[in-house]
Formats: structure tokens, C-alpha cells, sequence
């Protein structure tokens, strides 16, 4: 679970004690992925000691709509994580300014 990693890593090497689990929503997207909502729930149990806020946003994925998002609520790109894209992902990820990747 790429999300455990994510925990795991802040956990052991990052000062913040918050974590905002963001959910992009686009034209195409009707539902949630299966099980996302219980997989939060149980790291939320797991990681008492970290702030696990689970958001939907309605957008586009792409390097302009994370720009977007680290200004409105005033988080550098940097501190933000994106999961493994596929080889079908319609950017580069230097195009995203310094978004983490999670292996």
C-alpha cells in the first residue's frame, strides 16, 4: 500500500504530524476507487499520532492544477507525493516542480 509508505516515511523523517490525502476527481471519474476510504480509515487507526484529512477535489491532474492547490492552501509543491504513474501519464514529472514520487 503506497499510502502505508507514504505514513511510514513522514513517520521517520518528516517534522509535520499532518497529512492531507487528496482525491482528484475528473470528468470521467464517477466514484471513489474500492476500498480508499477504509484504507484511510485504518491508517488512521495505525498512525494516531499523525492528522490524516482526506479531501476531493474536483480538477484536472496536471502540473498547473497542482501549482493551483499548493497556493490555496499554502503547501510547497515539494511536500506533496504523488503514487507511481502508469506509462499511459500525460506528463513529465519534472513539469510538476518538485512533486515527490512514492516507489
Amino acid at each position: 500500500m503506497s499510502l502505508n509508505k507514504v505514513l511510514l516515511y513522514i513517520q521517520r523523517n518528516e517534522h509535520t504530524r499532518k497529512i492531507k490525502i487528496v482525491h482528484i476527481i475528473d470528468n470521467k471519474e464517477k466514484e471513489l476507487p474500492e476500498n480508499l476510504l477504509r484504507d484511510i480509515e485504518f491508517l488512521d487507526r495505525q498512525y494516531p499520532d499523525i492528522k490524516i484529512e482526506f479531501v476531493e477535489v474536483v480538477g484536472e491532474f496536471s502540473p498547473e492544477f497542482i501549482a493551483q492547490l499548493s497556493k490555496e492552501w499554502e503547501i510547497p509543491i515539494n511536500f506533496m507525493f504523488i503514487g507511481s504513474p502508469s506509462d499511459k501519464f500525460p506528463h513529465k514529472l519534472e513539469d510538476f516542480g518538485g512533486l515527490r514520487l512514492i516507489i
